[in-house]
């Protein structure tokens, strides 16, 4: 029981030791700002909407200041910060690198060798990763005369839920592609080694024969020992 009681402890401990501490939500805080002061760079037309998410997550950053206990403090910390890192805001910093991502599988693809079965769906998937790469990059390139604050969030979400269905259906394919080539190969190693067995066989069939009794070497076909006479091993 004392050792059950103290793997709980320790599991506590090591529980707590991995999660979010004052200290580290500061850190978190400071790259957080960093981040979207480079976002509202990268994208001006963008900056109304990441104004108000910044407006958001301050209200939450500046109550931790009235806090004393420190687990509360710190639920408010993590909460401010995952407005920063989270939800549409989130996944318009995400964006960019997702379209790598993304581009980057969907070029892979073509450098395999697809089976007939699989073309079709391999088509369809690039077809769709290259649909979801327009319309992710068409929203990071909104115009001021476009852009809306009370539908750039969810623009934002659509495309980037689009980017990742995009994404697990050219991982699918890619992993089925991999399966058949995988197993072609397999098949293609297996024809080799038969060719290798076949052709070590029929090499040893037509091995010179040693006689057992004087040691003459004589051909595959004999039956007997063309220097002793003595009958010859029968070849397995």
């Amino acid at each position: 029981m004392k050792r059950i009681l103290g793997f709980i402890v320790i599991s506590i401990l090591l529980i707590n030791a991995c999660g979010p501490t004052l200290e580290s939500s500061q850190k978190t805080w400071n790259s957080n700002l960093k981040a979207i002061k480079q976002l509202k760079s990268e994208y001006p037309v963008f900056t109304p909407f990441i104004d108000q998410k910044l407006a958001d997550a301050k209200k939450v950053w500046d109550e931790v200041q009235g806090i004393s206990e420190e687990e509360v403090k710190l639920d408010k910390m993590v909460e401010a910060n995952r407005i920063l890192s989270g939800g549409s805001i989130g996944n318009l910093r995400n964006m960019k690198s997702k379209i790598k991502e993304l581009k980057r599988e969907e070029e892979n693809i073509l450098k395999q060798q697809i089976d007939s079965t699989l073309k079709d769906k391999a088509n369809t998937a690039r077809t769709n990763a290259r649909l979801a790469i327009q319309k992710a990059e068409s929203v990071l390139a909104m115009s001021q005369a476009e852009f809306d604050l009370s539908s750039v969030s969810s623009k934002i979400d659509l495309a980037y839920s689009g980017l990742e269905d995009a994404k697990r259906e050219v991982s699918i394919v890619a992993g089925l592609i991999k399966e058949v080539n995988d197993k072609i190969q397999a098949e293609k190693n297996k024809k080799e080694l038969d060719i290798k067995a076949q052709q070590e066989k029929e090499e040893k069939a037509k091995a010179d024969i040693k006689c057992e009794y004087c040691g003459t070497m004589n051909k595959f076909d004999r039956t007997k020992c063309k220097s002793c006479g003595a009958p010859l091993p029968k070849k397995q």
